[in-house]
């Protein structure tokens, strides 16, 4: 397995103005960034845990890294990934906010450290990203939640989304296209 390392080398100030050039999101309490090498044990973490059953991964350190590489090179292969979730500087969860191997629409994905739940961070962060996504213009935005996640099917239910449908086992939720859910969302 690669492991994740930090190697200072003369590109380093390169790699950092293209990085700056990714989206960062800033609500009241939390900046939303992208992920960076340091933040894998936090993910390493919540994806060993037994609720990652929702998230379909088994607690494996290899499939674990490879999710996290996926999700970070999402930014430079297609535009979209996912952020890192910091309160106060540190890292408490990650949204995700793009389209994986099989998806028909923008996923909006969401796992916060145990930790970190019951204060509104997932709302406040995925309130944010959703923004974002709809700032970019999409034709649907998506949340897909395995039908025993109930605390993740109420979030998704506050910010918006509807279930449409069924995909692989999981319940399809889709957001409207507008923070209001007015007519222009469906024109």
């Amino acid at each position: 397995m690669i492991s994740p390392v930090t190697i200072p080398c003369p590109g380093a100030p390169i790699a950092e103005a293209a990085r700056a050039a990714l989206p960062v999101l800033r609500t009241q309490r939390l900046v939303l960034r992208a992920p960076e090498l340091g933040d894998f044990a936090l993910f390493k973490q919540l994806f060993s845990l037994p609720t990652a059953k929702f998230m379909g991964q088994p607690p494996d350190n290899e499939a674990i890294w490879a999710q996290f590489t996926n999700y970070t090179a999402g930014w430079t292969l297609r535009g979209d990934g996912m952020f890192t979730v910091c309160q106060n500087n540190t890292p408490v969860g990650f949204i995700f906010a793009g389209v994986e191997i099989g998806d028909q629409a923008i996923e909006l994905g969401f796992f916060i450290a145990p930790e970190a739940q019951g204060q509104g961070i997932a709302s406040e962060a995925a309130t944010a990203t959703l923004a974002h996504l709809r700032s970019l213009g999409p034709d649907q935005i998506v949340s897909y939640v395995a039908p025993e996640n109930t605390a993740s099917q109420a979030l998704v239910a506050k910010l918006g989304g509807e279930q449409t449908g069924t995909l692989d086992g999981a319940l399809v939720f889709s957001y409207p296209l507008d923070s209001d859910g007015g007519p222009e969302a469906y024109a």
